[in-house]
């Protein structure tokens, strides 16, 4: 937690990968991992130990010494991840890798709820709040903005969703058989095959929440088409895992923003690598915060629109047709 001089809030959710069985269980991120650089094949999925590296190496939105960063005079509440489960789960699983036990506490939804008790013990009467998160925690925000949403009632809450979206048709066996999530008693709607989407568009109570979605994705991310061509056991030997997760994103981006909700995206395929076919991951935390731009804006001014000056812009629409 750092306190800020303004009374406003953010609460990030941390990334940091997921598991859902004994190979992704047995394989999580490391230092080493971290130095074997980009691969097609997903070498560490998770976190299972709080990094050192978080939360004192958070730039972007974090960065109070920066003068241009419209976020710098929040207070911020960080919360970080271990449990491979994007914050939801509610079991311990003992996983068994080539004859070895792998345990794994996926007990994010505990973890959270005992968090957020902690800041509306702390935090009353806030100016703005926004909800934020990137990868595993960019699902979190989604999951978890209408339980803030409801402890500041009538108030306006943001929702920045950063690096997110994965279809699959084994969301439900993942959040509810694997990690015990109980998504229709939990987090109030039934689950699809984008459990991202559902969040936002299959809660019954969504047309009623004083929510503005913000959802950020680059077309070709790195670590999305990743897991998902791991989780949807997609070949790898082309690059056409990597199109099909930029189609689907593109087409929820659509519905999303045709639908009834008060949603605004970032879409962009700035610094594609050509040679990988990829791009960024996240961008809220780190440099691509200000670096990372669509349609000329960069990421940083996109969200100070959205939140600090409350218009709505979206941008990255060429992308969608």
């Amino acid at each position: 937690m750092r306190r800020g001089k303004s009374n406003n809030l953010l609460i990030q959710f941390s990334g940091g990968g997921a598991c859902w069985d004994a190979t992704t269980a047995s394989k999580p991120i490391t230092f080493l991992s971290v130095l074997w650089g980009y691969t097609r094949e997903l070498k560490a999925y998770y976190f299972n130990s709080v990094t050192r590296l978080f939360p004192k190496a958070l730039g972007g939105i974090a960065d109070s010494h920066d003068a241009e960063n419209a976020f710098r005079d929040w207070n911020i509440v960080f919360i970080p991840y271990s449990t491979g489960d994007l914050h939801i789960g509610d079991t311990t699983n003992t996983y068994t890798h080539r004859g070895k036990p792998v345990s794994v506490h996926h007990n994010g939804r505990n973890n959270c709820l005992a968090s957020l008790d902690w800041v509306f013990a702390n935090f009353n009467d806030m100016d703005k709040v926004m909800v934020s998160g990137e990868s595993s925690g960019a699902w979190a925000s989604a999951f978890y903005a209408p339980t803030v949403a409801a402890h500041y009632a009538g108030q306006r809450i943001y929702c920045l969703s950063d690096g997110v979206g994965l279809t699959s048709d084994r969301w439900s066996e993942l959040a509810d058989t694997v990690w015990k999530a109980d998504s229709s008693k939990n987090l109030g709607f039934t689950i699809g095959t984008d459990i991202f989407e559902d969040a936002l568009l299959r809660r019954t109570d969504s047309a009623s929440l004083n929510i503005k979605y913000l959802h950020s994705n680059t077309l070709y991310d790195d670590t999305l088409t990743r897991f998902s061509a791991a989780l949807n056991h997609l070949p790898i030997d082309t690059t056409a895992f990597i199109d099909e997760w930029a189609a689907g994103t593109a087409a929820s981006v659509k519905r999303l923003d045709g639908s009834h909700l008060d949603y605004n995206y970032f879409l962009t395929d700035w610094g594609h690598n050509v040679k990988r076919h990829t791009t960024q991951h996240t961008l809220t935390t780190s440099e691509y915060y200000k670096k990372c731009t669509a349609d000329g804006l960069s990421f940083a001014e996109w969200l100070k629109v959205n939140v600090i000056d409350d218009e709505k812009l979206s941008l990255g629409t060429r992308l969608l047709s």
